[in-house]
């Protein structure tokens, strides 16, 4: 299976329509991706002020404030979109934000454009897409996730430094995917992948000696650990995108979520509320995706009515699935929809 091509179906779109929104734009790449990096900078400015003067309360909201939106540094959205290669018409500024993003929330972007390319091409088809395991919703949202998400993320954190510490130290063998490694012995990746570990731990060894040496203990927060912290946000932006629906199904449709998000959102998830979109047509970027949203609705479910709203349908799935673990979201399609196509085919 892991040698086939599933059949999809994909919305038709004119070919010149489909040019338009794939245009890539080096000046709103920088803008969102710029952006990002100044916000980053700002909140850590703020914390470590609040620090120097010693105003505890309003340090610890602005570390708390700053691990927020740091969350979204990751491959929950900024690594995740500059992964596709898609924000820049200039590849070399995609790569360099990308490799910066990675190195700020401890990922490694060659492990992970590797797997997310896997996870578009088998989208939650189990035993093949590795990054998302379609089960019970109450699996993923419990007390002791919840507890974690809003303090300190101690699995994220173990996993991330756990495994750039072994790949570092020559651990090739190690993965993200313990049950099943991405890389075989013989791939080159894999040494890329040890290469970039080694960077991003000599780079915070460096980094923490530095806020060791000058006493400035808030910056292994905010620049060390940050992203280790406060992460709900992002994990219930991430729960917001495959969760709770059907799995091994070739229609993005009704594997995905579409959710409607006000701008402040759209911005710190860089606008992968449209999850459907992205998945039919992952070469539009992400900025084009509220464009080629309006031009694909009629043939798409329809969207979830807000952020809260869609947290809540999952908390309804939650329950259905307590009393039936078999039952699976199926949402309600406009009369001006094609079929879903449930068959699973495949060509070899």
């Amino acid at each position: 299976m892991s040698d086939a091509r599933i059949n999809w179906y994909r919305t038709p779109l004119p070919a010149q329509k489909l040019r338009e929104f794939t245009g890539r734009s080096d000046l709103r790449g920088l803008l969102h991706a710029g952006g990002f990096l100044l916000v980053f900078l700002a909140t850590t400015a703020v914390s470590v002020y609040f620090f120097v003067t010693r105003q505890w309360v309003a340090m610890v909201v602005a570390c708390y404030v700053h691990s927020m939106f740091h969350g979204f540094v990751s491959m929950a959205a900024a690594v995740h979109e500059l992964s596709h290669g898609t924000a820049f018409r200039t590849k070399a500024l995609n790569e360099f934000f990308y490799r910066l993003f990675s190195f700020l929330t401890w990922n490694n972007p060659v492990h992970f454009r590797a797997s997310h390319a896997l996870h578009h091409q088998f989208t939650v088809h189990r035993g093949i897409d590795k990054e998302v395991i379609q089960g019970p919703v109450m699996e993923k949202i419990n007390a002791k996730n919840l507890l974690f998400w809003f303090t300190f993320d101690l699995p994220h954190a173990l996993r991330f430094v756990g495994l750039n510490l072994q790949h570092a130290a020559g651990d090739g063998d190690a993965d993200y995917f313990f049950w099943d490694p991405l890389f075989p012995t013989d791939d080159d990746r894999r040494r890329e992948m040890i290469r970039w570990a080694r960077i991003v731990v000599g780079g915070h060894a460096v980094l923490l000696a530095l806020f060791i040496a000058t006493r400035m203990w808030v910056l292994i927060y905010l620049i060390t650990l940050g992203s280790f912290f406060a992460t709900w946000l992002s994990k219930f932006c991430g729960a917001l995108q495959h969760t709770g629906l059907s799995e091994s199904i070739p229609d993005w449709r009704v594997t995905c979520y579409t959710v409607k998000f006000g701008p402040l959102m759209r911005f710190l998830y860089w606008n992968m509320n449209y999850h459907i979109e992205h998945h039919m047509y992952a070469a539009v970027p992400f900025y084009n995706l509220p464009r080629f949203h309006r031009s694909v609705a009629f043939d798409y479910p329809t969207p979830q009515p807000g952020f809260w709203r869609a947290l809540a349908n999952l908390w309804r799935i939650k329950r259905q699935q307590s009393r039936d673990p078999s039952y699976v979201y199926r949402p309600e399609f406009p009369p001006t929809a094609a079929p879903v196509r449930w068959a699973e085919t495949t060509d070899a």
